[in-house]
């Protein structure tokens, strides 16, 4: 009788354990998975027209998916000069780790899994800026794991609401 109540008690403790330890990781796996499925199916020849403000110009950009490997040709309208503005260069470098920042509004859950997938994927976003005449005048690879900002991003908590 109480090896059977002993028996039963760490079967209990057990499956407690199983479900508080493993459960968390089971979460993380299948979020990782859902975000790694949704960043394969972005289309290719995703395009964005009328972009403003890439440093004071407009232009369009068009991406091809190559997971984990983005192409991304920025074509910047009515601009003919074959040297490209040093503040388009600038944008252009720190546009990928700025978007990082996007992420410390997400839930927990979902910052962990992308920033995840990034460092174990290796995604990597290529840019190529172009001039109205198709020149090419810039290009610049950025692998997002390397950005400065990666570590703070992984590191982020969410604060906690005092009310």
């Amino acid at each position: 009788m109480k090896l059977s109540l002993i028996l039963i008690f760490i079967f209990i403790i057990t499956t407690l354990g199983i479900y508080f330890y493993g459960y968390p990781a089971y979460q993380l796996s299948q979020e990782e998975q859902r975000i790694r499925n949704s960043m394969r199916n972005i289309p290719n020849n995703a395009i964005a027209t009328n972009l403003q403000n890439i440093a004071g110009f407009s232009a369009k950009a068009e991406m091809l998916n190559q997971y984990p490997k983005f192409l991304v040709y920025i074509m910047l309208d009515d601009y003919e000069k074959t040297q490209l503005d040093p503040d388009v260069a600038i944008f252009v470098r720190n546009f990928s780790c700025y978007g990082l920042n996007r992420l410390t509004q997400y839930p927990e859950l979902e910052r962990k899994a992308t920033l995840n997938i990034m460092k174990e994927d290796q995604h990597q976003f290529e840019y190529t800026v172009k001039n109205i005449f198709g020149d090419v005048l810039f290009q610049h690879t950025q692998r997002m794991s390397e950005c400065p900002n990666f570590a703070n991003i992984e590191s982020y908590t969410t604060p906690k609401n005092n009310e």
